[in-house]
């Protein structure tokens, strides 16, 4: 009964405040909220310890270095800057200039052979007229020998201008509109008119009018030189400062530089600065909320247990502190999460394992500063520990789970290191790939140290608890083999069943299996009252009255637990003593009592266990095997058939008794449980051939002739299928 706060006090006014505490989940949101401040409280302090309180100028107290790697991203602008300052002005050509300064050529000497042809005006006023429509500075008299040129040498001047301008301004990339470019043009203009005509005056118009026609074609490509520009910036990789790496070295002059450096790796004292706290305190609700998020909407039934909630807080927060403290240690930057991730699947649940496992690696890594590579790699070496421990059948189970871990940490770091070209014949390189081993290992050997510290606290059965508690020479099982040997085979061989059925339905074999070599232990307190330890001596119960036999033979059940709890057996096996008879009536005694009834009545309630019923599909499945065992080896005639046939009748009593209820155990589940139980025992109960009296005396008398003198027969009788002696043949 729970106690409640009287009213008026102050715990029920809190508990008015906040109704949640009076809750059964109280305890869990306390343990996440102190799981959560001490995350908090670990990536504070973390923070802060390693600032420094520099200025531009000062002299380096002492030699700092990174933490972590980080972006040097001052210095990185500055490489991409002048990688863009190397890169030149792009110019691009434009083919319309030309064809325009080809047109207004022959415009102009359309002009000039009409002048030409105009013989009615006078010669200075047509020279006038093109000095003026042409202006390029020739004098009149050359203008007048143009006129006076005949049409076709006119149209063979045109034709030349427009070869030359082609020439100049097709010239390679064509004419950028700059000094040095027109100067250029100009001079090869000259040079072509030379080659064109020797006359004087017709050479310098020749030079004098094209040069004019010579424009800039190529002009500066703004959009393509600063696309240019960003891919050279783009090809500079970005500067890095590895952790490790100085970044000040003591005595050392602080410049702006270093200064930025430093704010970048959070190492620089900004006096009364909350970002640090502040983003703790995001970051870990993050971590907490997402582990909380994962047990409360898939693994809702764990949260209802405050151990299970207390030991994944306890895993999470040991964690990140032995993270912190091996950050200096860069080999081990691979153990920390697969132990985690080994430990809360041996512990809890593979799940879960997975889910610390992904939360963890990012932790680790801004904790530490690790790079995103070293977070992979322990993130996949978790998933491998997860894998690795799913199953665990005995102790060395997790040494190969710890090799797997190693093995995936090198596989995942080499591909890493390949994609991002690293030198592989360098020594550092592979020293981290063995390292990558080594942690794999030392991984499972970490968690199979710390899982037993935490399985008694706790009241948490492990894989590896229950291998222990297999054993033959426990306390409690070497009791019962020498008190109740009889129980102790019935024990075994219902493990065997509870086990092949557990197996076959996806559940927890080796609990079972285990659970059901314990579910008798009590009957070793009176071993003689039970039929298995009888072996044909005189039954007690047949001088006792019906309740009494119903009560010493219910009485194994607390006996059991009593037994298990002095011997300190973790509580899911104690379930197993509780719940494999449930409430189950004791039918051969109440039926004894019906007989014997004298009028005052029989209380069926008198003849049935006190319960729990099965509360899992492993008890469920412990209490079908100890029944299916006990009845069928009962049977005269152990046919297949009439195996079957048992073992069906006694899962439908159980299911009608309403046995099964609370268990989970679905109709589909039961079959293959029927025929499990069906294929198992008949194994074991499989009928022996009967020989003929004939055939024994033959083989008995052939054992006596041939073991005497200690030599091996050398004759054997040949025995006919009716049992005669066939003739003699001799046989090596």
């Amino acid at each position: 009964m729970k106690n409640t706060p009287s009213e008026g006090s102050w715990s029920a006014r809190l508990a008015d405040r906040f109704p949640w505490l009076n809750d059964d989940r109280a305890p869990q949101v306390g343990i996440a909220l102190l799981a959560w401040l001490c995350v908090v409280a670990i990536f504070t302090i973390t923070l802060f310890s390693h600032r420094v309180d520099l200025s531009v100028g000062d002299f380096a107290p002492r030699t700092i270095v990174a933490p972590y790697g980080v972006v040097d991203w001052a210095q990185t602008a500055k490489d991409r800057q002048a990688a863009m300052n190397a890169v030149g002005d792009v110019y691009s050509p434009n083919p319309s200039v030309l064809r325009q300064q080809k047109t207004k050529a022959k415009n102009q000497f359309a002009y000039i052979a009409a002048l030409s042809q105009d013989t009615a005006a006078p010669l200075s006023e047509r020279e006038q007229a093109l000095q003026n429509a042409i202006p390029i500075g020739l004098p009149n008299s050359v203008w007048g020998e143009v006129l006076n040129l005949t049409p076709a040498e006119l149209a063979q001047m045109e034709q030349d201008t427009l070869v030359m301008l082609s020439s100049v301004m097709n010239q390679g990339d064509g004419i950028r509109n700059t000094t040095l470019g027109m100067d250029e043009a100009k001079a090869f203009v000259a040079k072509l008119a030379a080659q064109e005509t020797s006359a004087p005056s017709l050479k310098l118009f020749l030079t004098s009018y094209t040069q004019s026609l010579v424009v800039p074609n190529t002009f500066l490509n703004k959009q393509e030189t600063a696309a240019k520009r960003r891919a050279a910036a783009a090809q500079v990789p970005e500067a890095k400062i590895l952790k490790g790496e100085v970044v000040v070295q003591e005595g050392q002059q602080v410049t702006p530089a270093d200064i930025q450096v430093l704010k970048q790796l959070g190492l620089l004292n900004r006096g009364i600065d909350f970002d640090p706290i502040l983003g703790s305190i995001i970051f870990a609700t993050a971590v907490v909320g997402l582990i909380g998020g994962y047990l409360w909407f898939l693994r809702r039934k764990l949260v209802e247990s405050w151990r299970v909630v207390a030991m994944t807080g306890l895993i999470m927060v040991v964690g990140l502190a032995a993270a912190d403290s091996l950050s200096g240690v860069p080999v081990l930057s691979y153990l920390v999460v697969p132990t985690a991730a080994i430990m809360m699947t041996a512990l809890v649940d593979s799940g879960l394992g997975l889910v610390m496992a992904g939360v963890l690696a990012l932790a680790v890594a801004v904790l530490t500063g690790a790079d995103l590579n070293v977070a992979l790699v322990a993130f996949f070496g978790g998933i491998a520990g997860v894998f690795g421990t799913s199953r665990l059948s005995q102790r060395y189970d997790i040494l190969r789970a710890g090799l797997l871990v190693g093995a995936v940490n090198v596989l995942a770091l080499l591909g890493l290191d390949v994609m991002q070209g690293a030198a592989l014949l360098q020594p550092q390189v592979w020293e981290y790939l063995v390292w990558a081993l080594v942690d794999g290992v030392f991984a499972s050997v970490l968690a199979m140290g710390s899982i037993p510290l935490l399985e008694g606290p706790f009241g948490v059965i492990t894989a590896m608890k229950l291998i222990e508690l297999s054993n033959p020479n426990q306390p409690l099982l070497r009791k019962l083999l020498v008190e109740a040997p009889g129980t102790y085979h019935h024990s075994i061989m219902v493990g065997n069943l509870a086990e092949a059925a557990t197996e076959a339905v996806g559940g927890n074999s080796l609990m079972a299996r285990v659970g059901a070599y314990y579910h008798d232990i009590g009957k070793s307190k009176r071993p003689y009252f039970f039929v298995d330890n009888q072996f044909g001596a005189e039954n007690p119960h047949d001088r006792l009255a019906p309740t009494l036999s119903a009560i010493i033979i219910s009485s194994h059940v607390r006996d059991g637990v009593e037994l298990a709890r002095e011997y300190h057996v973790p509580e899911p096996i104690v379930n197993f003593i509780q719940q494999h008879h449930g409430t189950t009536l004791i039918r051969y005694f109440y039926q004894k009592a019906l007989d014997q009834d004298n009028g005052e009545g029989v209380e069926e309630s008198d003849f049935r266990y006190d319960g729990p019923r099965p509360q899992s599909k492993e008890t469920a499945i412990v209490m079908l095997a100890d029944a299916s065992e006990a009845t069928v080896r009962t049977l005269k005639n152990p046919s297949p058939a009439a195996i079957e046939q048992v073992v069906r009748r006694l899962i439908k009593e159980r299911l009608e008794d309403g046995q099964l209820d609370e268990s989970n155990l679905t109709l589909k589940e039961l079959d293959v449980i029927a025929r499990t139980f069906t294929r198992v025992l008949t194994g074991v109960f499989h009928q022996r051939i009967e020989y003929p009296d004939r055939v024994l005396k033959e083989m008995e008398r052939s054992r006596g002739n041939g073991n005497r003198g200690g030599k091996p027969p050398r004759l054997v009788r040949r025995v006919g299928g009716d049992g005669s002696s066939g003739g003699g043949r001799r046989s090596r």
